[in-house]
């Protein structure tokens, strides 16, 4: 995923409101004995931050006052423009039948973090209502290669998201799915995923959830389990305390304990944490107000209140024992993400799945094929021949570390219908056998040389026969345009796309046709994914 650094205009004007000691101030309400405030850090403040108008008084602040030196503005979490995120799996989903669009992020090898992400994926899809959701594909100029998360997108205003057709629904209405790298430190890499349900008239909900995925431990971890039962409440009160100031009432009296409602605003806010190496952000929902606030004639809020704790500790208390070890990471630069690799779940029944298929190879110029496969990101099936992996087991070797499919393509590439059935199995088999002699890894399908195939071969190989439901016929030569016309421009959803990797305008246009299927919205997969894991016995066309 590339696109951390990635700006976008934003359009509404960020103005700090407040950026005080939490225990700074005149009391101008009386003070109530034996109270003592929360055990913040030295060096904590709080600053209530309201993205555009000011919502409570329904004008925009002042942009001077950012510079006014008695007012400190409050960097973002971490500066995130230099992270290198190169190897996070970039997903995009377009689906106008249903009224979604969902662009996120995995990670390879890390499956609780992606099952956590396709858990909001699914909530997103049941948001919209529609039951029988069905992949979709588009034309090449929808665009759809850009993918995974874009910086500032989690904050943008919610129908303003919505209406942007880089992460919203077809005309605005339905369901948008963003994120934004939000925390970069050690092993520890902070993702925060946003749904957007509505309209640009109305919207329904807004709900923001960070994922942190800790590489080193190989865990992943979301906010709520980071913080005590106490958290929520002082950070209502601290939040409370700094729109008190803000209305001009300062008072170091304890203010009534939050409501059951105000209280789950806070909870809500612990699942946004952004953590940066000297400062954690929380985003409150709107709605944040209290008795005082009431009694001094102040609405509650209108819009998200960002608070932002500075400094190195969390405040006393407040971390369980799970968030007191991701926050040990604090201060140490970013390791990096886990390399892309091509054997990565993917599902399916959500996203436009194809897979491209190659026979004949290893050759000459497999290599060349692996380097794009891998600058693209996507991955492959290779149905070789025996009598190409005895002298290449490099290539193979190399092919099935990335993460590829390897099959079977027979030893001698002969027309297995016009052998016996024994010579048959002996062809598909001892290739197979030849492939898992290199990689150590089983073979559990055949593509028929010519196609050719019949039920006694079937019957005597044992492993599903992998055909193709577009044959670009590029050993005819026809040139680099028409092998993306007859491929990429041609494919649906469940498609199997038969190339050979023995002929260099094939590899040559390579990219070209796997940009041009991103383009389209598909997800390139290999066969056994398209499948999920369960590839059907018999003939098998596409799915």
């Amino acid at each position: 995923m590339r696109h951390a650094g990635k700006t976008r205009g934003l359009g509404a004007v960020t103005a700090v409101t407040a950026v005080v000691g939490l225990l700074a101030g005149c009391a101008a309400l009386p003070a109530v004995d034996g109270w003592t405030p929360p055990a913040w850090p030295e060096t904590a403040s709080v600053a209530t931050v309201l993205a555009g108008p000011d919502s409570r008084s329904g004008s925009t602040a002042d942009p001077a006052k950012a510079a006014d030196p008695d007012l400190a503005v409050v960097p973002a979490a971490t500066e995130l423009a230099e992270i290198d995120t190169a190897g996070l799996i970039d997903g995009r989903i377009r689906n106008d039948g249903a009224g979604l669009q969902a662009r996120y992020v995995e990670v390879q090898g890390l499956d609780g973090f992606n099952s956590r992400v396709a858990e909001l994926i699914d909530a997103a899809i049941a948001s919209t209502g529609v039951s029988d959701f069905t992949p979709e594909a588009f034309d090449a100029s929808a665009g759809l290669a850009d993918r995974g998360c874009v910086a500032g997108s989690t904050t943008l205003p919610a129908a303003e998201l919505l209406a942007d057709p880089a992460f919203g629904p077809a005309d605005g209405d339905g369901t948008a799915v963003v994120c934004e790298v939000v925390s970069a430190f050690g092993s520890v890499l902070g993702v925060a995923f946003r749904t957007v349900t509505g309209s640009t008239l109305e919207v329904a909900s807004d709900q923001t959830v960070v994922l942190f995925a800790d590489f080193e431990a190989k865990t992943a971890v979301e906010p709520t389990v980071m913080w005590s039962p106490e958290a929520a409440a002082e950070l209502w009160d601290g939040a409370v305390r700094a729109l008190h100031r803000d209305a001009g009432a300062l008072s170091a009296a304890a203010l009534q304990p939050p409501s059951d409602e105000q209280l789950a605003l806070a909870s809500a806010a612990l699942g946004t944490a952004r953590i940066g190496a000297a400062s954690i952000q929380f985003t409150l929902p709107a709605g944040v107000t209290s008795e005082e606030l009431v009694g001094l004639g102040v609405p509650a809020t209108s819009s998200p209140l960002t608070v932002t704790i500075e400094g190195e500790t969390a405040p006393a208390g407040w971390l369980t024992p799970v968030g007191e070890k991701l926050l040990a990471h604090r201060g140490t630069p970013f390791s990096g993400v886990p390399a892309w690799n091509a054997a990565h779940a993917v599902d399916c029944d959500i996203a436009a799945c194809v897979a491209v298929t190659y026979d004949d190879g290893p050759s000459g110029y497999t290599a060349e094929l692996l380097d794009t496969l891998a600058a693209h990101e996507s991955p492959a099936t290779f149905f070789m021949l025996g009598n190409a992996v005895a002298g290449a087991a490099d290539i193979v070797a190399r092919a099935a570390a990335s993460g590829h499919e390897l099959a079977s393509h027979s030893m001698t590439h002969p027309d297995l219908t016009s052998i016996s059935l024994k010579a048959a199995r002996k062809e598909v088999l001892g290739a197979g056998k030849l492939i898992t002699d290199v990689t150590g890894q089983p073979v559990t399908s055949y593509r028929p040389p010519y196609g050719a195939l019949n039920s006694g071969v079937l019957s005597s190989v044992g492993l599903p026969a992998i055909l193709w439901t577009i044959d670009t016929l590029d050993w005819q030569g026809p040139g680099e345009a028409e092998l993306i016309a007859r491929s990429a421009s041609a494919a649906n959803p469940g498609d199997i796309i038969l190339f050979h990797d023995t002929h260099a305008d094939t590899v040559n246009v390579a990219g070209d046709v796997f940009e041009a299927l991103k383009n389209r919205g598909f997800t390139p997969v290999t066969v056994t994914q398209l499948f999920e894991g369960a590839v059907p016995s018999g003939r098998v066309f596409g799915r």
